[in-house]
């Protein structure tokens, strides 16, 4: 396999495949970007296209093609490496009968899912949705492309009709009903797996289904709208729950096949409803998305500042609507991403409007207001501020969103612009500012106090740095790996064994070492430690170590090791011989003493 992924690795350039996620930046020799896996203003993340590798030297996660998409997809490597030879045109070689029986729940869960799909399309097309649904669709506005693009399909009337075609495909009941496909039947609760298909039915009946895919393309959910003419009593929309691989708060119903012109544009469209989303790309305004809750959630913003940090939001404009565009808005300036608000005359749908008018909406979207003028229009229409009472409740809801700006100029700005709308002064406003900041803080520091964690032994740092050594030396690897006495004096170290005895297996190569470890906490451990020894960061980007004089560093930390082992021993042994004393132990206080002697000769 190993020789294999390293084929996949010569077809596919890292500052390609990582630009398909965040916005990447030539630095000199190298390229860098803001980093996607932990917030930061400065970019920390750094690319070395001749090295094809990455790390960010802010959160400390690093690696190559295969260690990026496992990070920001949350897959495993054999998953990576499917989507990436898939993506190179390689064919991976067949598994064996035992192979396949290892597949991960998490794959075999989209392999479901996929083939759901295919089964609710079939029924669209050739089956019971044939006349009824499609004519509906079109109806609405979509044509056969779109309908086909987005994979939009029926799930017919009954209780079992999904169910009987996936377990005759030869799934079990239970591996099904991890992926929301069912329902359990309440007669049935039992803390035990449920592996008879007469414990389940189908939670899509009578229904248009909306398959909803990662940024990949994979399936993992549905929204499933209730058919024209259907059971109008229960609820419009059903949607797929929380899953292993179904995330709500994560999800952004058509970001795979939006992210590329949200790049283009350098902005994104987010609305509500799934029919708006696709009745804009089939207009061509193709980097929008939706929300698949009642607002932006803080992971659904880190995914869309991968590609951009401009943000339109056309929310309908009722209560919820409302509230949602304030709680969306305050993610965002949290994590300062610039907010507009799109606003349709006449209080229009977005698909409508789309499907009619094209041109009207376009327009719509380049006047799109800035969010904070938006609110202060609402607040400001909403009370009269030459009333005392309701010009505080202006400043109260205003300061509540001001607050969040992570930006301090945006923040200055906002005050200033509300102290001349309301004519109030500045100072009055700051000093109410930081009674409604003052509120939060004592959260602030519980969760600073958490995140300051203690500092490390120095026993455990110079560890680090032997690991970090051997990692990045293959000579000193395979030197250390046959040295009997070195092996022996890191037998009580689990990682180090495990390195030590894999060493020839993998050829003392990192990348080899690293796709072959399953538990992802070593693993990214050991990412971090080996590209802090191997790699630094400059101005230009990110510069290869010297370490030549690796194998004299790694005996230097050996023996500062063995010192700090002594002096804790040291310790042991003063413990010792005050329990000697007193318990009158002359003769057991003489030996400790003289093993303290002799081993703090040892040690100077």
């Amino acid at each position: 396999m190993n020789s294999v992924a390293q084929d996949v690795k010569s077809r596919i350039n890292v500052v390609d495949l990582i630009g398909e996620y965040i916005r990447v930046q030539k630095a000199g020799a190298n390229w860098r970007a803001l980093c996607p896996f932990h917030r930061e203003k400065s970019p920390s993340f750094m690319i070395n296209e001749e090295k094809q590798i990455w790390h960010c030297f802010g959160c400390g996660k690093g690696g190559d093609i295969f260690g990026f998409l496992m990070e920001i997809e949350g897959i495993e490597f054999r998953e990576a490496l499917k989507i990436l030879a898939e993506k190179a045109g390689i064919e991976l070689p067949k598994f064996s009968k035992n192979q396949i029986q290892l597949v991960d729940s998490r794959k075999k869960t989209l392999e479901i899912l996929e083939l759901a799909t295919k089964f609710y399309e079939k029924q669209l097309w050739d089956g019971a949705g044939k006349e009824k649904i499609l004519s509906y669709l079109h109806a609405r506005g979509l044509n056969d492309n779109s309908i086909k693009e987005f994979r939009i399909g029926y799930a017919p009337n009954g209780w079992d009709n999904v169910l009987k075609f996936l377990t005759s495909r030869g799934y079990l009941a239970d591996e099904i009903a991890r992926t929301g496909l069912f329902v359990t039947k309440s007669e049935a609760q039992s803390s035990k797996p449920k592996t008879q298909s007469s414990s389940y039915y189908d939670r899509f009946r009578d229904r248009i289904t909306f398959p909803v895919m990662d940024v990949m393309g994979q399936v993992v959910g549905f929204s499933a709208r209730v058919a024209p003419g259907g059971d109008e009593s229960q609820a419009k929309y059903v949607n797929t729950p929380e899953t292993e691989v179904y995330h709500k708060s994560k999800i952004l119903y058509g970001i795979n096949r939006a992210k590329q012109d949200i790049k283009g544009k350098d902005s994104v469209i987010i609305v509500e409803g799934n029919m708006d989303v696709i009745a804009a790309h089939q207009a061509g305004i193709k980097n929008t998305v939706a929300v698949s809750g009642t607002a932006l959630t803080s992971d659904q913003v880190d995914t869309v500042k991968r590609y951009t940090n401009k943000v339109k939001m056309l929310f309908d404009m009722d209560n919820a609507g409302e509230k949602a565009t304030e709680r969306s808005a305050e993610i965002c300036f949290q994590k300062d991403i610039n907010v507009s608000v799109i606003t349709l005359s006449g209080g229009k749908d977005a698909a409508e409007i789309v499907q009619k008018n094209p041109k009207e909406f376009n327009e719509a979207v380049g006047k799109s207001t800035p969010v904070m003028e938006y609110f202060f229009q609402q607040f400001f229409r909403k009370y009269d501020k030459n009333k005392i009472e309701e010009k505080k409740l202006i400043a109260a809801e205003a300061l509540n969103i001001i607050r969040n700006f992570g930006n301090a100029i945006e923040k200055s700005h906002w005050i200033r612009k509300l102290s001349e709308k309301l004519e109030v002064n500045e100072n009055i406003l700051l000093d109410a500012l930081k009674k409604v900041e003052h509120r939060l803080k004592g959260n602030s520091r519980q969760e600073n106090q958490t995140e300051n964690n203690p500092p490390k032994a120095r026993a455990d740092v110079i560890r680090e740095k032997i690991i970090g050594l051997i990692l990045a030396s293959p000579k000193l690897w395979e030197k250390f790996s046959s040295d009997s006495e070195k092996r022996e004096y890191f037998s009580q170290d689990p990682i180090l064994l495990e390195v030590f005895q894999k060493g020839s297996e993998v050829k003392f190569k990192f990348e080899n070492f690293i796709s072959i470890l399953e538990n992802k906490e070593t693993r990214d451990f050991l990412q971090k430690i080996y590209f802090e020894t191997k790699y630094s960061t400059a101005e230009a980007g990110v510069e290869e170590n010297d370490l030549d004089d690796a194998e004299e560093q790694a005996e230097y930390c050996l023996n500062e090791l063995r010192k700090e082992i002594g002096k804790n021993r040291l310790n042991i042994l003063l413990g010792d011989i005050r329990k000697a004393e007193e318990n009158n132990d002359e003769e057991g206080k003489i030996l400790l003493i003289n093993e303290f002697n002799k081993l703090s000769k040892e040690i100077k």
